[in-house]
C-alpha cells in the first residue's frame, strides 16, 4: 500500500523518508523536455511502452511533452521517474493537475504499480474537501474585453486541431470557468485568448489590461521562490493587486488547502468589475463561476450558465 502523508508537516516528512532512502522527490515543479517517448524509454522502448499503456500516455507517444496539459506532464513525470525501475518512489502532490476522474483512477493505480514495479510509493497530498457553494446569476452589461472568432489551431506536427470554436465573448464582471479532461484544450484556450500564442485561423480581440497567472509558479516572475509549491502558489495568489480590467487563470487553486481556496473566492466579490477567467478542475470554483465552457477534444460542448450545467452533468457534480 502507498504511504499517504495528509497532515500539516507532510512535505517536512516526505523529505525526510526521501532523504533515508537517498531518493530525490518527484515535485510538481519539475518539468521534463523532449518527447514523450524518449522521456519513457530511459531504460528500453519495451519499458517505455508499457509504461504509456499503464498510464494512459500511448495517445501522446511521439508527442513533445511541452504540448501536453500540465496533468499529463505529470504522468509523463511519474512514467519518467519509473522507467529505472527505483525500488522506492517518493511523489509531491502527484494528483495536482489531474481532472478529477484521472485522480481517482491513478489513486488506485498506485497499489498496481507498487505491486508491478515492486516498488514502495510515498507519497504527500493536500486534502480538498467538497465544499458547498454557489454562483449568483448576472446579466452580460459589461463591455465586451475578449472575442474569439472562428479559431482554429493546433501545433506543429500535430493532426487534430487544440482548440476549434466559431465565437466566445468575455465580459467585463464575468467568472467563467473553462472545464474539461486533461488536453481537452483548456490551456489553449487561456493562452489564445491573452495573445500568447497567434491562432492557426481566426482572430483574437482582445482590450483592456489583462494578468496572468500560470498553473507553475516556477513559470511566474516571483521574486521570493523559497518554500514549497503550495507556499510558493499562495504567494503569487496573495501578490494580485486587481488593479488590472481581466484576469486569467491556469489550475489557480492546485494544491491549495480549504481556507485557501475559498479566500481566493473571496477576492472576486471585492473586485466585481473584473474579468475572470479560470481553467480549473476543482469543484468549488466551477460552483463558484456564473459560466462555465466545457471543452472536449478542443471543442466547446457547453457554454452557458453554471446552473444549467451542474444540471446536465452527470460528471462534475
Amino acid at each position: 500500500m502507498p504511504i499517504m502523508y495528509t497532515d500539516t508537516d507532510r512535505e517536512e516528512r516526505l523529505r525526510q523518508q526521501a532523504s533515508e532512502h537517498e531518493q530525490l522527490i518527484l515535485t510538481p515543479e519539475r518539468l521534463l523536455h523532449g518527447r514523450v517517448r524518449d522521456l519513457l524509454a530511459t531504460d528500453s522502448l519495451f519499458r517505455a511502452g508499457e509504461l504509456a499503456t499503464l498510464l494512459g500516455l500511448e495517445a501522446f507517444f511521439e508527442a513533445e511533452s511541452s504540448e501536453l496539459s500540465s496533468g499529463e506532464q505529470q504522468l509523463v513525470g511519474l512514467g519518467h521517474a519509473l522507467s529505472s525501475s527505483p525500488k522506492s518512489l517518493f511523489l509531491s502532490e502527484p494528483f495536482l493537475f489531474l481532472d478529477h476522474v484521472r485522480r481517482k483512477r491513478l489513486m488506485g493505480l498506485l497499489e498496481e504499480i507498487e505491486r508491478r514495479f515492486d516498488c514502495q510509493i510515498h507519497c504527500s497530498m493536500t486534502i480538498q474537501s467538497d465544499l458547498a457553494i454557489t454562483s449568483r446569476a448576472t446579466e452580460l452589461t459589461g463591455r465586451v474585453l475578449n472575442r474569439i472568432e472562428n479559431v482554429q489551431h493546433r501545433y506543429p506536427l500535430q493532426t487534430r486541431y487544440a482548440l476549434v470554436t466559431a465565437k466566445l465573448s468575455f465580459h467585463q464582471g464575468e467568472r467563467i470557468a473553462i472545464i474539461g479532461a486533461n488536453g481537452s484544450g483548456k490551456s489553449t484556450l487561456l493562452r489564445l485568448a491573452l495573445g500568447v500564442e497567434r491562432p492557426l485561423y481566426g482572430k483574437v480581440r482582445r482590450s483592456g489590461e489583462t494578468h496572468y497567472v500560470p498553473a507553475h509558479p516556477m513559470l511566474a516572475p516571483l521574486d521570493d521562490r523559497s518554500g514549497s509549491f503550495t507556499t510558493q502558489k499562495k504567494r503569487l495568489l496573495d501578490g494580485i493587486d486587481w488593479s488590472k480590467d481581466s484576469y486569467y487563470f491556469d489550475e489557480p487553486t492546485a494544491g491549495l488547502d480549504d481556507s485557501a481556496r475559498m479566500a481566493f473566492v473571496a477576492s472576486w466579490k471585492q473586485n466585481p468589475a473584473n474579468l475572470i477567467v479560470m481553467a480549473t478542475h476543482d469543484p468549488v470554483l466551477i460552483q463558484a463561476a456564473q459560466r462555465v465552457i466545457y471543452l472536449v477534444h478542443g471543442e466547446v460542448a457547453f457554454d452557458g450558465p453554471t446552473k444549467d450545467f451542474l444540471q446536465e452533468s452527470r460528471l462534475f457534480v
